[in-house]
């Protein structure tokens, strides 16, 4: 892996800066907490680059994954480390990883995830998203932080921990899961409930930011509505029934929604996101059908029923004002909120580590899901924390702070130790 070839051009830094985006002018970290830990020798900043750029080369958009195409370059780093090596696909081409080293009874897991999501508009990009760009101590590029810089940095931790505990009691894995961009069906739950994948505890490089990590993660509830009409020549609308025009005044109802204030305070409150609208053929034609679908991240204390009777509450009103108007409502998907345990032995570990390395760390909730929702729900509880700023994902010229990386090696390798040992 050191050995290998990645791009060092490095191109003016304000054409990196996405328009308006002020994410995109943090400045690389000036701290070195990992300077403290012995742990620090074993991490190679080279080898940690080549691996997110080889990484990042390998275009893992979901849909439609293609994790596969991942596959050779996991392998190799798990195989350096003598881990046994097994491979899991539920559908072909959509390929997990899983790396496992020692035999003790007490296990944790480090999951990433190799797909990612569409690089969006290429134009507000400054770089090719599948062309890994180094500059400022930041790597550039599509998934450099969410999740392939993740996974290099859980690759590092394994390396650095084994290094200095090569005969530790107990049992590592590392993943490179498949599909947690679009639910993880064809990744960690498959593994999990499918494949008897199973660990005590785990770390998931995959929220929060250098100085917080996640403990809980709303609930995720997306609401279909559509809109039904009758059909008519554009010359004569008297004729049809316009579906759009009901489902606007719907949705311009729900800037007014009420879900109360009933919830477990340590959230935030809840979102609501109306994503998509859809409707009609063409300028000439009175449209039929409409449909908008609308995202809503709930706290524990609202539900599924709360919220599709309050969208239905606004459609009355729509109904009592243009009585032809006809709606219809279907879920797409849903998850439950969940809470992880602060006093949990993964959690005491991972702050005595942060204390131990003279990190700041705070511990808070967020609207995000991932796949610690799942194993929380298979009875695993998991720290979530990025090497890095979540909010730094998904975003054009999506970047990993170098330095980040190293420090969260040591960061976690010093949990390992925690965890194991005290």
């Amino acid at each position: 892996m050191p050995n290998a070839k990645y791009n060092l051009t490095l191109p003016n830094k304000s054409k990196l800066e996405h328009p308006g985006a002020s994410l995109a002018r943090i400045a690389p970290r000036q701290y070195h907490p990992e300077m403290n830990s012995r742990f620090s020798r074993h991490v190679d900043r080279d080898e940690i680059v080549a691996i997110v750029s080889e990484l990042v080369r390998h275009d893992t958009t979901n849909p439609p994954g293609n994790e596969h195409l991942c596959k050779e370059i996991v392998t190799k780093c798990m195989r350096s480390l003598g881990m046994e090596i097994s491979y899991y696909e539920k559908e072909p081409g959509r390929t997990n990883v899983v790396g496992r080293i020692g035999s003790g009874d007490r296990s944790i897991g480090f999951v990433s995830h190799m797909d990612v999501v569409p690089p969006g508009e290429r134009d507000q990009w400054n770089t090719p998203p599948f062309e890994p760009t180094i500059a400022a101590g930041r790597i550039y590029g599509r998934g450099t932080l969410d999740d392939k810089g993740s996974f290099a940095c859980a690759y590092s931790v394994c390396k650095a921990f084994t290094a200095e505990h090569p005969d530790f009691d107990g049992t590592i894995y590392l993943i490179a899961a498949a599909d947690e961009e679009t639910g993880s069906e064809l990744g960690i739950i498959y593994l999990v409930e499918e494949c008897g994948i199973r660990f005590d505890v785990a770390i998931i490089p995959d929220g929060g930011r250098m100085d917080l990590s996640i403990y809980g993660e709303k609930g995720i509830l997306w609401v279909e509505i559509t809109s039904l009409g009758i059909q008519a020549h554009g010359s004569t609308p008297e004729l049809g029934r316009n579906a759009i025009i009901p489902l606007a005044e719907l949705i311009a109802q729900m800037k007014s929604l009420d879900l109360g204030a009933q919830y477990d305070h340590a959230f935030d409150g809840w979102t609501m996101n109306i994503g998509t609208i859809q409707g009609g053929s063409s300028a000439n034609t009175v449209p039929s059908r409409a449909r908008a679908t609308i995202d809503f991240r709930l706290p524990a204390g609202i539900t599924k029923e709360q919220v599709l009777a309050a969208i239905d509450a606004k459609a009355s009103l729509v109904r009592a004002a243009s009585p032809q108007a006809e709606f219809s409502m279907s879920v797409l998907h849903e998850t439950e909120p969940h809470l992880s345990d602060k006093n949990s032995v993964i959690i005491r570990s991972f702050d005595q580590a942060a204390r131990r390395l003279g990190l700041p760390m705070k511990y808070e909730t967020f609207g995000g899901n991932t796949v610690a929702k799942n194993l929380f729900f298979a009875g695993i509880t998991s720290v979530v924390h990025y090497p890095g700023d979540d909010k730094l994902a998904h975003v054009p010229n999506e970047f990993v702070i170098i330095d980040e990386l190293a420090v969260g090696s040591v960061l976690y390798a010093e949990t390992l130790e925690s965890y194991f040992f005290d």
